[in-house]
């Protein structure tokens, strides 16, 4: 599997994380949303679609974005916009675009996974 899919399949997993952990979080009831108290069926449903996702992300990947997601709640993988991380918004060694056509690269100051969306 290459990088882009890689890359791809760790945002998706996010993404589900993402919801999953909102639809049970007391503070968005606060902010006006009316969140649905999830059934059995949806969690069941969507844990079964959360392991589809992770069995194809490589393991230490998963190892690493477990880490990160513990750590930083959310925002595990984050888009670089003009040589920034979109995480701890530091600036990127000037490699790291080049590098990240042939490599999952992770910030070096936060260790969030990197993704660049047009040219380099």
């Amino acid at each position: 599997m290459n990088v882009q899919e890689q890359i791809n399949l760790l945002r998706s997993l996010e993404e589900l994380d993402l919801i999953l952990k909102d639809m049970v979080s007391p503070t968005y009831k606060k902010i006006g949303f009316k969140p649905t108290k999830p059934t059995l069926d949806f969690m069941k449903i969507a844990e079964k679609e959360r392991n589809a996702i992770a069995k194809k992300i490589e393991p230490q990947l998963l190892r690493e974005y477990e880490i990160i997601m513990k750590r930083y709640g959310g925002r595990v993988v984050v888009q670089v916009v003009n040589g920034f991380c979109g995480g701890c918004y530091s600036r990127l060694p000037s490699e790291y675009a080049t590098r990240s056509a042939n490599n999952i690269m992770n910030c070096p100051y936060c260790g969030r996974f990197l993704y660049w969306l047009s040219k380099r």
